[in-house]
């Protein structure tokens, strides 16, 4: 792993080379040891980051961090096998990067929901929305705007 990322490194320059998760969904089917000795593989085989999927409680979250070193991943899903801890408390037990995809699509579609709501009851959205200038910062738009400046013939 490392040399095919000096390789790349070399060619495009330092710091560009690809990062590497590598996961392993094995704590269900084959036990947590086994899927311990596979992220311990993982970071033999120099990948960045390690991922065991889905540990059932905090004391299996926490004996992964003490046992695999390196970066690790949380992956916290409402509704999952894993709980869902604070970043804090992540970071404390060694997690390294933490993602929460199921609650921003899910917060997402129930503000799109609530919108719709009162623009079908014929109630003003002000209190849900970002202002205009707001939402084109957030996207995007302003910058875009200023490199088109930029290139303007």
């Amino acid at each position: 792993m490392k040399q095919k990322r000096d390789e790349f490194e070399a060619l495009n320059g330092p710091g560009t080379g690809p990062l590497v998760m590598a996961r392993t969904d094995a704590l269900k089917p084959n036990g947590f040891e086994d899927a311990v000795k596979r992220c311990l593989a993982f970071r033999e085989a120099e990948v960045d980051i390690s991922f065991l999927e889905a540990p059932e409680t905090v004391d299996e979250m926490r004996e992964y961090c003490r046992r695999v070193p390196g970066p690790k991943f949380a992956n916290t899903l409402e509704f999952g096998a894993t709980r869902i801890l604070p970043p804090k408390e992540l970071k404390e037990m060694g997690y390294t990067l933490a993602a929460y995809p199921l609650t921003m699509l899910s917060a997402s579609i129930k503000a799109m929901q609530m919108s719709l709501e009162l623009i079908k009851s014929g109630r003003p959205t002000d209190e849900l929305i970002l202002s205009f200038a707001d939402t084109k910062d957030v996207v995007g738009f302003t910058g875009y705007a200023a490199e088109e400046d930029r290139y303007k013939v």
